[in-house]
């Protein structure tokens, strides 16, 4: 984290408003990437990071909306403590990506007036879409799992072919001759194991 971003005035000077457009332009990287949550920066930085990173971020939404109801300070201290302590596991990345969102009017017009509650429910909002491209991400790595156990798959008359056994189109066949022909090996070892015995013994009588 430090080696990164260097001292904290530093992440702060970096990962300013301005460079939510760049969340904006690799949308697939501001969810996927490294970028700190709001955890990582509490840990590396101090508990009070989170909240001094978010307070710049909440100004700079109420002057691009020209908010009538601007906030006052205490105001926007609450809401970006409020953010910090229930949205933790959030990474900057994502939060930049949706303070742009914001601002491009995904969550609504609010006709200049921007208040607490209304910055909450839009952020619950980009939470669902956040979540529903994880769940999107995590199917299409499933499905390419899967493609790529059935390129890999072989049909069961080719497993036949293979290993010898007659040829079998149904794989409930397959498995059914291959446990016949388990069973009689099992036995046949048992059977030659005990003629062993049997020969051991004999050979034993013979000798006294």
């Amino acid at each position: 984290m430090l080696e990164k971003y260097g001292s904290r005035d530093e992440f702060l000077v970096t990962m300013n408003p301005d460079t939510q457009i760049y969340a904006a332009r690799h949308q697939d990287r501001a969810f996927f990437g490294d970028a700190p949550t709001l955890a990582t920066l509490k840990a590396a930085y101090g508990p009070n990071t989170p909240t001094m990173w978010l307070l710049p971020q909440i100004l700079d939404l109420v002057i691009y909306c020209n908010s009538k109801g601007t906030l006052n300070s205490r105001q926007a201290q609450f809401l970006a403590d409020a953010i910090a302590n229930d949205y933790y596991y959030l990474k900057v990345s994502e939060f930049l990506l949706f303070f742009y969102r914001f601002k491009l009017g995904n969550y609504g017009n609010f006709y200049g007036v921007v208040d607490p509650m209304l910055v909450t429910v839009a952020l619950e909002k980009f939470i669902k879409e956040r979540n529903d491209v994880i769940i999107r991400r995590e199917q299409e790595k499933a499905d390419a799992e899967r493609a790529k156990l059935s390129d890999n798959a072989i049909t069961p008359a080719e497993y036949c072919r293979r290993a010898g056994f007659p040829q079998f189109t149904d794989v409930a066949d397959v498995a059914m001759y291959k446990a016949r022909c388990d069973n009689f090996i099992d036995t046949l070892c048992r059977l030659i194991h005990t003629l062993c015995i049997i020969a051991e013994s004999l050979e034993q009588q013979h000798v006294k």
